[in-house]
């Protein structure tokens, strides 16, 4: 959240707009709104119950079959939406600061506490699915 409100500060301090054909801009940033919203929707339905914080098993379903992540990847395809539909490279240049900062503060962190867990389920579940897409 700190990388898009800096992001936009930034584009209304001092705006680094990227693309100029408005209509291309939007279905794009719409069209990844969209799909980035339903990616998230479909990861939070597949975990149902369970407490995202404490699991009590390996999700291996819907997204999770395809991403161990599924979550994280559509924030960031919500956060590249917000960067077309702002139009701004301000949101482009953080992202890599950002994406290294989940990733070893939380995506590193969450696969130690789940291998922890879960052992060899998961080491099992890990060797299967990409990370991310």
């Amino acid at each position: 959240m700190i990388a898009l409100i800096a992001g936009v500060a930034l584009h209304v301090w001092h705006p680094l707009e990227f693309w100029q054909d408005i209509w291309q801009r939007r279905v794009l940033g719409w069209s990844l709104l969209l799909m980035g919203i339903l990616l998230a929707l479909w990861a939070t339905a597949t975990f149902k119950e369970m407490d995202f914080g404490k699991p009590t098993a390996v999700i291996t379903a819907g997204p999770y079959a395809f991403s161990r992540n599924p979550m994280y990847v559509a924030w960031t395809m919500i956060y590249l939406a917000i960067a077309l539909l702002v139009n701004t490279w301000w949101l482009v240049i953080l992202l890599p600061v950002l994406l290294l900062f989940v990733h070893f503060r939380h995506v590193l962190r969450e696969e130690r506490q789940l291998e922890r867990k879960f052992g060899e389920a998961y080491r099992q579940y890990r060797a299967r699915v990409r990370r991310y897409f």
